[in-house]
């Protein structure tokens, strides 16, 4: 019997009959209690603060506020992260040349210590270039916060490179060589990204570090709560650490094989009646992909709305990432291949259906493909966010009705439909981006409805414990071409962070140009890559072009052509005739 379902928690509505007692027939009139044994708000105010008063509880509380904080409190974080970026490489410096001498691993793990010196060099020589950026460059002031994780992050790719090539030489002699090609291919892209796209990725890592803070904090709490009600805890909160919380939360939200078998009935397509749950799948992939396709050659966001309702295809994505983190291989390679023989189905079908299609499509001005072919950041956010939703749901059926919110928070079916639009209109570069797109999708939800799983007690507690390297080695891929996703979007959002600056920047400067004193109306101020284009409305003189395009050309640091476009305005009065 499931927890809830007890007979003491039953309240049939009818044919339910009393117990004797004071509250078997209440007087006539009186409104009988629902729950007599509820606590009071001072209570459980005592209960909650009780549950708090212990180290673990401390430390999320204190891990909940630091998070918040720097969100709230950006400025604050700019000195701590110089200070965090010089200590990380002051001692991976001393940790290196402590094993090229003596020949001990802080990890105990086997290397050529020929290679870690190597390593140790490249790490003093960007110590030293720091050294004299400090005290030559800049005549001794503190070092820009761009410049050292732009360093930080060229140090970064030559260590992953040099990582990566130690693994391939010694092959043979490397444990978990998934795990380490993945983590250096991960290092490298993440170093790249730090060396050309400093200042997108100053804010990602603030803001990624203070909300893992924030999750770290809400789960450490949540184990004091859950300790403090009687749940299943093995560890003793005065000396144990955050890895062994963590893993103790884990082993207690174990949901059981029961439940477990229930939430992976509707994940794979298996027996009882394995074909026609595929058959119903393929049904429904079909129909939503004709429904994006005519969605997108109309240009209308409701149907295309109505077609992430339909689509299915959030299903074999979900138990992709349940199957890794439960070491279910062969589930695992029958979700690989359901995903790829619909997206291959989806790509052909939108393709076929657009070629065959009696309208022009407007690859410039269709809003559904103007939206999907530039992926950033934020559409991987928003995948990130909807993953973790839609895991939970599964996982939690009290939840489950929210699946239909998280597919049409996150966009699978649709952009496929793009790439076959764009393929029929030989646009193979918005085709790529719309493919992005939907690449950056599935490895986000990948990735974070296996964290859920784990967290939310669907992955096993035998494999995790195990063979805990095995499950991160099988998601150690989707890590890595996360990474590299993550390149072309950084790119994709920093230019769109440049434009809008460069947008706002340039309409200041044109209404200080114009004045107050001035009829002239201001509809719309363009920037391109080399022009900035003024649409005014109005019949006053025009100030000086030459001095706009000085200001301009001051604000925006770059030389720029003007382009000024006045709309006359021509008003007809005519009086109203006598009667």
């Amino acid at each position: 019997m499931k927890p809830g379902d007890s007979s003491d928690d039953a309240t049939p509505e009818t044919g339910a009959t009393p117990a004797s007692g004071a509250d078997a027939n209440p007087p006539t009139g009186a409104i009988p209690s629902l729950r007599s044994d509820a606590p009071t708000v001072g209570a459980s105010a005592l209960d909650l603060a009780r549950a708090l008063a212990n180290p673990v509880a401390l430390r999320g509380i204190g891990s909940l506020l630091a998070g918040s904080a720097v969100l709230l409190m950006p400025t604050l974080t700019v000195g701590l992260l110089q200070l965090l970026v010089v200590l990380t490489l002051l001692g991976s410096t001393a940790l290196d040349f402590v094993f090229a001498l003596t020949g001990r691993s802080r990890f105990g793990a086997r290397k050529r210590r020929s290679l870690v010196l190597l390593r140790g060099l490249v790490s003093l020589a960007f110590l030293m270039f720091m050294v004299a950026e400090i005290t030559v460059l800049r005549d001794g002031g503190r070092l820009s916060v761009e410049l050292l994780i732009g360093l930080a992050g060229v140090y970064v790719a030559v260590r992953a490179a040099i990582t990566l090539a130690v693994t391939l030489v010694r092959w043979k002699d490397t444990s978990h060589r998934a795990v380490r090609i993945a983590g250096a291919v991960v290092a490298a892209a993440l170093g790249v990204l730090a060396a050309v796209t400093t200042a997108a990725l100053i804010d990602a890592v603030i803001v990624g570090a203070a909300v893992v803070a924030m999750l770290l904090g809400v789960i450490l709490i949540a184990w004091s709560i859950r300790r403090a009600d009687g749940g299943d805890t093995a560890v003793e909160p005065v000396d144990a650490t955050v890895v062994a919380i963590v893993w103790d939360w884990i082993r207690g939200s174990d949901i059981g094989r029961t439940d477990r078998a229930d939430a992976a009935e509707g994940l794979y397509f298996e027996e009882p009646d394995r074909y026609g749950k595929l058959g119903a799948w393929w049904v429904m992939l079909v129909l939503s992909v004709g429904i994006a396709t005519y969605a997108v050659l109309a240009d209308s966001t409701a149907v295309v709305i109505g077609a992430m309702l339909v689509a299915p295809l959030m299903i074999p994505i979900l138990g992709l990432a349940g199957a890794l983190v439960n070491g279910w291989s062969r589930r695992a390679a029958h979700s690989t291949l359901t995903v790829a023989l619909g997206v291959a189905v989806a790509v052909l079908l939108s393709y076929g259906l657009a070629a065959w299609a009696p309208v022009a499509v407007a690859m410039d001005s269709n809003s559904q493909i103007v939206s999907r072919i530039s992926p950033n950041t934020v559409d991987m956010l928003i995948a990130v966010a909807a993953g973790a939703a839609g895991a939970f749901a599964t996982v939690d059926k009290r939840v489950s009705s929210s699946i239909a919110g998280v597919a049409i928070a996150v966009a699978l079916v649709p952009p496929l439909a793009v790439v076959g639009v764009s393929l029929a209109n030989d646009r193979p570069d918005a085709a790529w981006g719309a493919f992005l797109l939907f690449l950056t999708n599935f490895v986000a939800i990948v990735l974070s409805a296996a964290a859920v799983f784990v967290l939310t007690g669907f992955a096993r507690q035998k494999v995790l414990r195990r063979n805990p390297w095995g499950v991160i080695g099988t998601i150690a891929p989707y890590a890595a071409l996360g990474a590299v996703i993550l390149v072309p979007l950084m790119f994709t959002s920093q230019g769109l962070v440049a434009r809008s600056s460069d947008q706002r920047d340039a309409q200041i400067v044109v209404d200080d140009w114009l004045g107050e004193d001035t009829d002239l109306l201001l509809q719309a101020v363009t920037v391109g890559d080399g022009e900035v284009t003024v649409l005014l409305i109005g019949s006053d003189q025009v100030p000086a072009a030459a001095e706009l395009q000085t200001a301009l050309q001051t604000e925006l640091r770059r030389n720029v052509s003007v382009r000024i476009v006045v709309t006359p305005v021509e008003v007809i009065e005519i009086p109203a005739s006598g009667s």
